[in-house]
């Protein structure tokens, strides 16, 4: 019997290493960051290198031999919470009339828009960075990050930089523009995010100016300017307004190369906000930052914004920026205390015949309705032949069924195109009404859209996601899609109530699209469908090393199928390979970190292994525990809409 047995289980240990030898499609390689950081987080990843038409495996190839130094990772880290975060326009894409100032008017937002029963938690966290017990009249300066430690800097300093860019670990210096220096610069006080790669590698971003000392104050020039490599990218320069010129804003997300030039896209303040509403004043009176030739030294204009426009820049010259397209439906900066608002997200040379070798740019614009000013997803495409020297030079058209208002009702808050290829496939994210929650969660629905079923007259319509990992209610993030149509981002992992509940866990996925540019063996490495991410990463001999990780978002892919991603980290692995297995029995310290997911050469859909479900959840946090697992929806968030808006 003894012999029979130890027969049995040397062919079954036989049939297991033959059937896993190569089991799971990706290993996990963590890429720290060498900066003090509670969290670290993912943002884009670096171009393909192998993948072509007659080979289009890329680092699935059994050839292939694919070095994971030569995919640059970007990122950036964190201390605290952001606040408002440093990539978007308006706060949470949902403040358009720029009057979110304080703790009540985050509680405010959350209780409108999300429904937590956190939502108290939820504000502090926001308002001082992490949870404190300090009078909300006060900052706490044991910590960092914030709205309250930038609202407050004037009178009471700045705490330092809560946000550090960083690409492969190294933390990058973003340019600053230091034209007429307002005073002596704050050491380490300023903040970077990075977006993307250029084709070449160049680095992608958006930074503030840092904090200036200009006697007994702190003065901030701006918050927020894109930046390509070394080149700081400037708001309208021939605007009316000099506040425009000195502290105007601009963010850059995505760039194209068009007739030998490299092109940057973003969006970039064209006009002020308007300054004379009331309700947006802090420490002072807005009215005084216009006439005034130094509104940077006054503490009346910290905190001023502007009506922004989908805008284009030469990466050699920050100050040849030009719109892309003007708003839709309107051409007035300000309306009913709101500012209008567009943005290119991203940009790509188009395949298609209709637009081919022209570029496409997609994102979000303004449409003015019943006297409200929507941001909703918008495609724009050229006009004809383009020339991005000159002013709109694009088309906006809004993506049917991703409109904001639908059928006489504000059925979502706002929509946007995060990413598009070269197929004009592109995706991205509805934020559902508070008012119109579906199944107790006010979810940001995840889309794609063929664009080149569009044109300058004829809108595309959004498809949302649904079947295998996205249930009805699913809310996420759309972040990336490569030229094989893979899309990744994150999603629900659970379907618990939101509204009078708390936040859903989210874990990463990829969805392998099946249109116009798929490639049926990339396609057939994954059955066809979407998947949980941490189930691509189980099994073979990477499998104790991967088991060290939970995917929880997915933040960029490339054609050769190099994913960047942010994971939770148990070190020494968690305690079974489970979707939701403890860490140390519960006692574990979790951390977000940035990681790359490689493809395994000669993996194919048979080595998938499904992960099991596993024990019940554990409440996952980060170092230090106080900003906990969903500190993750700093990256995205969504929600904007106008606070007068008419329903």
């Amino acid at each position: 019997m003894q012999n029979k047995m130890f027969k049995l289980s040397m062919v079954a240990a036989a049939l297991m290493a033959a059937s896993s030898a190569n089991a799971a499609l990706y290993k996990i390689v963590p890429v720290k960051a060498n900066v003090t950081a509670n969290q670290v987080y993912s943002s884009a990843i670096s171009d393909s290198s192998i993948a072509s038409d007659t080979d289009p495996l890329g680092c699935f190839a059994s050839s292939a031999s694919c070095d994971e130094s030569n995919y640059k990772l970007g990122g950036d880290t964190r201390l605290g919470e952001d606040g408002i975060s440093y990539r978007d326009e308006v706060p949470f894409k949902y403040d358009n009339t720029f009057t979110y100032l304080d703790l009540r008017d985050l509680r405010n937002y959350c209780d409108r828009e999300l429904g937590y029963k956190t939502c108290d938690t939820w504000a502090v966290n926001k308002w001082f960075g992490a949870y404190s017990d300090e009078d909300e009249n006060n900052c706490d300066y044991s910590l960092t990050g914030g709205l309250c430690q930038e609202r407050r800097a004037f009178y009471q300093s700045y705490n330092g930089r809560n946000a550090v860019g960083f690409v492969d670990g190294t933390e990058i210096t973003p340019p600053v523009d230091a034209t007429d220096a307002p005073g002596t610069e704050v050491p380490n006080s300023v903040n970077t995010v990075v977006n993307k790669f250029s084709a070449d590698g160049t680095t992608i971003g958006i930074a503030s100016s840092g904090y200036y000392d200009i006697g007994s104050n702190y003065v901030l020039p701006y918050r927020q300017r894109g930046f390509y490599g070394d080149t700081v990218l400037l708001p309208k320069q021939d605007a009316k307004d000099e506040i425009v010129k000195q502290m105007g804003r601009t963010f850059a997300y995505d760039s194209f190369v068009y007739e030998n030039k490299t092109y940057v896209v973003g969006s970039a303040s064209i006009a002020p906000f308007d300054y004379g509403d009331d309700n947006k004043d802090y420490y002072g009176d807005l009215n005084r930052c216009i006439n005034d030739a130094n509104p940077v030294l006054l503490s009346d204009c910290q905190n001023f914004a502007f009506a922004t426009q989908a805008y284009i820049w030469n990466s050699a010259d920050g100050a040849s920026g030009k719109a892309v397209s003007g708003w839709d439906n309107t051409t007035a900066a300000n309306h009913e205390d709101a500012a209008a608002q567009g943005s290119a997200r991203t940009a790509v040379i188009s395949d298609v015949d209709a637009f081919n070798g022209l570029p496409v740019l997609a994102g979000f614009n303004t449409h003015e309705d019943d006297d409200n000013y929507l941001m909703q997803a918008a495609i724009f495409y050229p006009k004809g032949t383009v020339d991005p020297t000159a002013e709109n030079q694009w088309d906006s058209v809004s993506v049917k069924d991703a409109e904001v208002e639908d059928g006489g009702d504000y059925i979502y808050s706002n929509s946007l195109i995060k990413d598009m290829n070269k197929n004009l496939i592109a995706i991205g994210e509805a934020k559902r009404s508070g008012r119109y929650a579906k199944d107790g969660a006010a979810s940001n629905r995840l889309f794609y859209t063929d664009a080149s079923e569009g044109s300058t007259t004829t809108q595309p319509t959004a498809k949302y996601l649904s079947g295998d990992i996205f249930f009805s209610s699913a809310g996420g993030e759309a972040n990336a899609i490569n030229n094989y149509n893979e899309m990744v981002g994150s999603i629900d992992a659970e379907n618990a109530r939101e509204m009078e509940g708390k936040e859903r866990r989210r874990r990463g996925f990829i969805d392998p699209l099946n249109l116009s540019g798929t490639d049926s063996n990339r396609l057939a490495l994954f059955q066809g469908k979407a998947w949980w991410l941490d189930n691509l990463t189980n099994g073979g001999k990477f499998s104790d090393d991967n088991n060290a990780y939970r995917i929880v978002n997915a933040t960029g892919i490339n054609d050769d199928g190099v994913i960047s991603a942010t994971a939770n980290y148990c070190a020494g692995g968690y305690d079974s390979t489970d979707h939701n297995s403890y860490c140390g029995d519960g006692n574990g310290e979790e951390k977000l970190v940035a990681v790359k997911l490689v493809p395994i050469a000669g993996a194919t859909a048979d080595d998938i292994v499904q992960r099991k479900g596993g024990k019940p959840d554990v409440k996952r946090e980060g170092a230090g525990g106080s900003l906990g697992y969903f500190a993750l929806t700093l990256l995205g968030l969504l929600g904007f809409r106008k606070k007068k808006i008419k329903m």
